[in-house]
């Protein structure tokens, strides 16, 4: 049986009569599958705390883990890694320093308070500051910047490059990390006006913290680009600030990664700003990806969690490996794909090396929470950190950090 080229034609004119609509119809279903899903993880926060709820200062401090866990590895994976960039270096040690600094920190920032892989890098960063502090190299008030700089870069590229904002229940649990965190770095909260009479809760304390900070920024930033550095492991230049070979494409690097700083710190890097053609195309590139985040995009399961260090060591070594593209690339394990793939490629284009580059040199077998830092500073200190440690886990597991101050205000 035979059709004739007429019916042929009927059955695609009818086909092609239902297709448009049904097309129509699952793309209509997709995009309101996406928003009925996409902000559920925050309304479930919001329907927690609030009027007729629990008050913010009630938050417990493994609940504002979990809160960090899920923006870090869920929402905002992108924010998260963006906050860190401002912490690389640019003095003759700046590969390995900026490496170590950000490696200590996603440390602290992905793992829990009790854990001994946070507890081991908050004592490592106590022992590197130890003789800074001694010297009179950092003063309170520089590391108290430094430390409240993370706050504030990371409100600002939330706000500024996601595709939502933070609610004040996730800046309340941002706050209490960083309050916790702050302790354990035996880090002074003196100069913050609320100091004396305590917090009412942990977004309380963030704000004050970020408003404290920018004003010393706005103070204390000069352009000084030969300065040495006094923040120690908290150097917060950018790799190429420095560059030898001002090409092109450095400089116009150099341009891209200034547009993310303020005003204050571009100053004092001395780096340019970019051109309004650049920061044009830079604005079309975070509004376009800020829409189809929030309107194409379902939202990210669990089984693909963004992990900011590994959660497991290198077989063969017992160490941690560091698997982010660096001009230098430090701790990172030589394989097909750290070696060949086209960020890699990239990187290499502008004078990064290859993983494996010196054999041991940039030590591709991984680090060591206990060793980690400054060559000179390499194995020493373990007495001095094991006691930290054990000082840490005596504490106990932490509670509602701002809930007293209710209590005693109440009575």
């Amino acid at each position: 049986m035979s059709s004739s080229p007429s019916n042929l034609i009927a059955i695609i004119d009818w086909g092609s009569q239902w297709s448009y609509p049904l097309v129509s119809m699952l793309v209509l279903a997709y995009l309101l599958l996406v928003r009925l899903l996409r902000y559920r993880r925050a309304d479930k926060l919001k329907s927690e705390f609030g009027k007729g709820k629990r008050a913010l200062s009630t938050m417990t401090s493994q609940e504002a883990s979990n809160i960090i866990k899920q923006l870090q590895e869920l929402e905002f994976p992108y924010a998260f890694g963006k906050s860190l960039e401002r912490l690389r270096c640019s003095r003759k040690t700046a590969g390995k320093r900026a490496v170590d600094t950000e490696i200590l920190l996603r440390e602290v920032q992905s793992k829990d308070r009790q854990s001994i892989r946070y507890m081991q890098a908050v004592a490592r960063m106590n022992f590197l500051h130890t003789r800074y502090r001694k010297a009179g190299k950092i003063l309170d008030e520089d590391l108290l910047h430094t430390f409240g700089s993370a706050v504030v870069e990371l409100f600002r590229v939330v706000d500024t490059k996601e595709w939502r904002a933070l609610s004040e229940v996730e800046k309340c649990a941002i706050g209490i990390f960083h309050k916790n965190l702050g302790e354990d770095m035996e880090i002074s909260y003196a100069l913050l006006p609320s100091s004396q009479t305590g917090w009412d809760n942990g977004l309380h304390f963030a704000e004050e913290l970020a408003n404290w900070t920018i004003r010393y920024e706005a103070d204390v930033a000069k352009p000084q680009p030969t300065r040495s550095s006094q923040t120690g492991p908290f150097d917060m230049k950018p790799t190429l600030l420095n560059h030898s070979q001002r090409t092109t494409t450095t400089t116009t690097l150099r341009k891209i990664i200034s547009s993310d700083l303020d005003d204050n710190m571009r100053a004092s890097l001395c780096m340019e700003a970019p051109g309004p053609i650049l920061d044009l195309i830079l604005a079309l590139v975070t509004s376009s990806r800020k829409f189809a985040l929030r309107h194409l995009h379902l939202p990210r399961p669990s089984f693909r969690a963004v992990k900011l260090v590994d959660d497991d060591p290198n077989p063969l070594s017992g160490l941690y490996n560091f698997n982010h593209n660096n001009f230098q690339p430090w701790y990172v394990k030589a394989s097909f794909w750290s070696t060949w793939s086209p960020l890699a490629i990239f990187v290499r284009s502008l004078g990064g090396r290859a993983p494996g580059t010196g054999g041991d040199r940039y030590h591709p077998s991984g680090y060591d929470l206990k060793t980690i830092g400054p060559k000179p500073q390499e194995g020493k200190g373990l007495d001095e950190m094991k006691i930290m440690v054990e000082f840490m886990s005596a504490r106990g597991i932490p509670g509602c950090p701002f809930h007293k101050k209710e209590m005693n205000l109440k009575r």
